[in-house]
């Protein structure tokens, strides 16, 4: 019998938001809290399962309404005492901020700017998403 392969390019549908910082991720929660006037909740750690046996834990922070949703999740996890990053690419970024229905919270050029506006935070960008070959690990 023949095998068939499916090929299915999936889209994340969210903002991303790269965060560079020293910042442990319950301040840096606690900053954009305050900065946004949200509550962004401590969830249960994000397992993603990647190929090749190898899978990654995340500390994962979430508010959702019912028309946003954003997630705070960690860049770096370990996996058998190494290193594994969300997006590989990106080793350099420490957190992701993920805004679902972005149109119903503000422009992301405005939360880039409030961003900014953290002083313990030393670098933000959008991340285009289309152009990463690890971005389907943001899709959950």
């Amino acid at each position: 019998m023949s095998k068939k392969k499916l090929d299915l390019e999936l889209e994340v549908e969210a903002a991303v938001i790269g965060i560079v910082t020293s910042l442990q991720d319950y301040k840096l929660a606690w900053k954009i809290n305050q900065v946004f006037k949200i509550e962004l909740v401590l969830e249960k750690d994000l397992v993603i399962d990647f190929t090749k046996r190898s899978k990654i834990t995340l500390s994962n922070y979430c508010y959702q309404t019912d028309l946003i949703k954003i997630d705070l999740v960690k860049n770096k996890g370990i996996d058998k005492e190494k290193p594994v990053y969300l997006a590989k690419e990106l080793a350099q970024i420490d957190y992701f901020l993920l805004i679902e229905g972005e149109d119903y919270f503000m422009e992301v050029s405005e939360v880039v700017a409030h961003l900014q506006s953290i002083n313990e935070i030393s670098f933000v960008q959008l991340i285009d998403t289309t152009k990463l070959k690890s971005r389907d690990n943001f899709i959950f």
